[in-house]
């Protein structure tokens, strides 16, 4: 969707003007100042950005690659800018509001341009805006709670996983980082009457497994992943086409109080941490897709022992098929500005609302039509691609809207 938007028109139409003139250098041999140019803009806006939208904040950062000079410019920008003649790398951010569906909606985006020569009056430079969320340094690149299709074809494995995918250019360690599944059902119609546990206050979970660390020890480097599965083992030795994951970087181990229920632990795979799991045997993600997940980072100073004494999760909620008042145990709270990054899932036919904030996630990313398709078997959630860092790091899409940054894909 490539036009001169009303953003562009406020602050694009020209680039970089007087407010940037000093420390611009010359390269002519008499010093001269290097002539400057207006600067003809055609920006690119995200799907889902209007036309009308405002711009609340922003910068472009601008490199002349000769002299290395490097300006910043406040958005939104006067009108009547002009650029002095040069070759440019350009990134910009910027704040965008604009309202939807009685809301007001607000985004961070980001661009980025390399290698814009300057040198005349018709030269134009597009930039291309992407969503980007700068507070999500990590985010679930890719979900796969399903698992492959058994052999006799009934249901599941347990060979489900997540990635944890660095989303900046600096390296970012996950010690300490926990993966939590929602207790509530994204599908459910009960009504829960504790104001605690309202998604808006907490989010609700019934799990709760932490990266092991003392702070550096588990460095996860700019545009990479680390691998977090149920079972570390190759299981394509079983069912064929299954997952092999004895590349994980981590997996979960439960230490089953039933005989007839056992994990399996990879000695070679570091095990996460169990802060607590409401299963008394093992934790199997929701394979049929209608719980909601979340990266947590507690504060500095928290311990499983503090946690689990001050968080406890217990409500009460009307049963919307019997009418009856009851109660909601083996869960525990997580406040919403811990939470990294936050993914509702569901399928379209059940959806009813989210488990977490709508500032979270204001949406669901959905497995299918219907709650009974096989076909999810298989099938993961992988993150869009949103755009390319200046350091060449590919941008996952995270704009807190499940329902666009995700795409369902087959896990092979």
């Amino acid at each position: 969707m490539t036009h001169f938007t009303r953003i562009g028109r406020l602050f694009f139409n020209a680039l970089v003007a007087g407010v940037i003139s000093a420390g611009f250098v010359s390269c002519s041999d008499d010093d001269s100042p290097a002539p400057r140019y207006p600067l003809a803009i055609s920006d690119t806006m995200p799907e889902g950005v209007p036309s009308t939208a405002a711009v609340t904040s922003g910068s472009l950062v601008l490199t002349e690659l000769n002299t290395r000079v490097v300006s910043e410019i406040q958005l939104p920008m006067p009108e009547g800018t002009a650029i002095p003649a040069g070759t440019y790398n350009v990134e910009g951010n910027m704040t965008v509001k604009y309202p939807s569906d009685g809301a007001q909606i607000e985004r961070s985006l980001r661009a980025v341009a390399s290698q814009v020569v300057i040198s005349s009056t018709a030269q134009s430079l597009s930039l291309n805006w992407f969503y980007y969320n700068p507070e999500n340094t990590l985010v679930f690149g890719e979900i796969y709670v399903t698992g492959s299709l058994n052999a006799k074809g009934t249901g599941g494995l347990y060979d489900s996983y997540f990635t944890i995918y660095n989303n900046t250019d600096e390296v970012i360690y996950a010690d300490g980082l926990a993966i939590v599944e929602g207790k509530l059902l994204n599908s459910s119609t009960d009504q829960i009457l504790t104001p605690a546990n309202d998604p808006e206050a907490h989010f609700t979970v019934q799990t709760v497994y932490v990266i092991p660390g003392s702070g550096n020890d588990v460095p996860v480097l700019p545009g990479e992943s680390i691998k977090i599965a149920d079972q570390a083992i190759d299981w394509s030795t079983q069912v064929a086409g299954a997952l092999d994951h004895t590349d994980a970087d981590f997996e979960w181990y439960d230490n089953s109080s039933s005989a007839s229920v056992k994990d399996t632990d990879n000695p070679m795979v570091t095990n996460l941490d169990k802060w607590y799991s409401y299963s008394p045997t093992i934790w199997i993600p929701n394979n049929q897709c209608l719980k909601s997940y979340a990266l947590v980072r507690f504060p500095e100073g928290t311990t499983v022992e503090s946690y689990l004494a001050n968080y406890d999760g217990t409500y009460k909620y009307i049963n919307t098929v019997t009418g009856t008042e009851m109660n909601g145990t083996k869960c525990y709270l997580i406040e919403n500005d811990w939470i990294l990054d936050g993914v509702n899932l569901c399928n379209d036919e059940q959806w009813v609302k989210g488990t977490l904030a709508t500032s979270v996630d204001m949406s669901y990313a959905s497995i299918s039509t219907k709650k009974s398709d096989v076909n999810r078997f298989g099938k993961k959630f992988a993150r869009k691609v949103s755009g390319v860092s200046p350091e060449g790091h590919v941008v996952l899409k995270d704009t807190n809207d499940s329902a666009a940054d995700f795409e369902v894909v087959n896990a092979r």
